[in-house]
């Protein structure tokens, strides 16, 4: 039962929420690019790369300790989808840093966006695996408890049976024996 609460904090809580960072960390990274891709910032395209860098930094030790969790099949399948889209993405996004600025916006939409889109659906996916899991295992520790309950209660039935017989053997032992002493030395 421990186990169960365990590992619904460790392996379904908290990925949960850093899944949550995930998705905020992907929406700065949009941002920061769009920037640089319209003409807003001015920053070079090496410092964009390097902020990019860091974001991907961040979001690869979440995948990492994501990854030291328990995984059931589908979440396993999930998170490998949402590392090849996300290295996809990178790639993409690092190439856009690097063009020129008339041609910068050309295809963005076409190939960025759907493709930040489908991170995104990959995260929630994620996100309802860890729901889905997570019930499964509240399901089982109240189970578990139910079972727990009720072998308790037996227990102490079983107790109480026990000291009656006791309680009974002792009272008629009593009845048995004689109330006077009788003299064995008389016969």
């Amino acid at each position: 039962m421990n186990h169960s609460f365990t590992s619904i904090y460790k392996d379904r809580l908290v990925p949960a929420a850093e899944w949550f960072h995930v998705n905020d960390i992907m929406y700065s990274k949009r941002l920061l690019l769009e920037k640089h891709l319209l003409g807003h910032d001015e920053l070079p395209a090496d410092v964009v790369r390097d902020k990019l860098a860091v974001h991907n930094a961040q979001i690869d030790s979440i995948i990492e300790a994501f990854e030291t969790t328990y995984l059931v099949h589908e979440e396993s399948d999930a998170l490998h989808l949402f590392k090849a889209k996300m290295m996809q993405y990178n790639d993409i996004e690092h190439r856009y840093v690097s063009l020129e600025a008339g041609t910068k916006m050309k295809g963005y939409g076409q190939e960025l966006e759907p493709l930040f889109n489908e991170l995104n659906r990959q995260i929630v996916r994620l996100g309802d695996i860890q729901t889905k899991v997570g019930k499964e295992l509240v399901q089982g520790s109240e189970y578990t408890m139910g079972s727990a309950s009720m072998l308790n209660s037996l227990q102490i039935a079983m107790a109480v049976v026990i000291a009656l017989l006791v309680q009974i053997l002792l009272w008629t032992s009593r009845s048995v024996m004689p109330k006077k002493p009788q003299k064995f030395h008389l016969n």
